[in-house]
């Protein structure tokens, strides 16, 4: 008896991983229900796909067009009565594929009219402003467009306690740095950690340790400021100002000094 409730657990969470892996891959919910469903069944009608998937009667029609036009479902007609079967799972990969053309299709299109929509934007780059920036979508964009930049580079506040993610996010965009040989100091909240052995390391990188002043998290590039917040949600204020950077600066020069 508890073999079989362990097999049970062990099945449900399969599918569940498999689930989350194919609706990363591009396939909505009622599109992965849908074709996992049919990969059991075989053959099937839309009425036994409905009671297998548990999805609405009014949903059924519309999520498996979807699937037909994505190559993932075909159509049998039998003596009149329409059946469904799944494509062969290697056809995910050539879906996969497709979608992978499409977007380097898309970013090359995108990337050609950059210019024309920068043309549009009613703040120049030279002028001052404030933003928040939530994500980490968001946040790449803006650093690592300040790095290709750069002249001048200084982070304060780091810390190792961040969560992984965030740590090898910085790690990426450092050896970037280093790959574009621009230099760097880099004053540290803690030290003799694993994070902080990885920056010690690094070419064209000073660092220094100042354990009694523990100022926020800010990345000065030039009159770019950013002020970091490593909660649940990457946060960013982005302040474009001479003046603040040069406090900023200033702040960080004045502890450089007596560390």
């Amino acid at each position: 008896m508890k073999q079989k409730i362990y097999l049970n657990i062990t099945s449900h969470l399969v599918v569940c991983i498999m689930q989350e892996i194919l609706k990363e891959a591009g396939l909505t919910k009622n599109e992965t229900l849908v074709y996992l469903s049919l990969l059991k069944l075989g053959k099937a009608k839309a009425s036994k796909i409905i009671k297998e998937s548990k999805i609405s009667s009014g949903k059924i029609y519309e999520t498996l067009n979807k699937l037909i036009e994505k190559g993932l479902v075909k159509i049998l007609i039998e003596n009149g009565v329409k059946t469904f079967i799944a494509a062969d799972p290697k056809t995910l990969l050539t879906y996969i594929k497709e979608k992978e053309e499409e977007l380097a299709r898309k970013e090359k299109e995108l990337e050609s009219i950059i210019p024309e929509l920068r043309g549009l934007m009613k703040i120049s780059s030279t002028e001052e402003t404030v933003s928040l920036i939530k994500g980490f979508r968001g946040i790449s964009t803006l650093v690592y467009e300040a790095l290709d930049n750069a002249n001048d580079i200084k982070v304060m506040g780091v810390r190792s306690s961040k969560s992984v993610k965030f740590n090898n996010f910085w790690k990426r965009w450092h050896q970037r740095r280093v790959n574009l040989k621009k230099k760097c100091k880099i004053l540290f909240s803690d030290h003799k950690t694993d994070y902080w052995k990885f920056y010690k390391k690094l070419k064209n990188t000073e660092v220094k340790e100042s354990l009694t002043i523990s100022p926020s998290a800010i990345l000065i590039i030039d009159d770019n400021s950013f002020i970091f917040s490593y909660n649940e949600e990457f946060t960013c204020i982005h302040i474009i100002s001479k003046d603040i950077s040069s406090s900023f600066n200033a702040m960080f020069d004045s502890i450089w000094q007596v560390t």
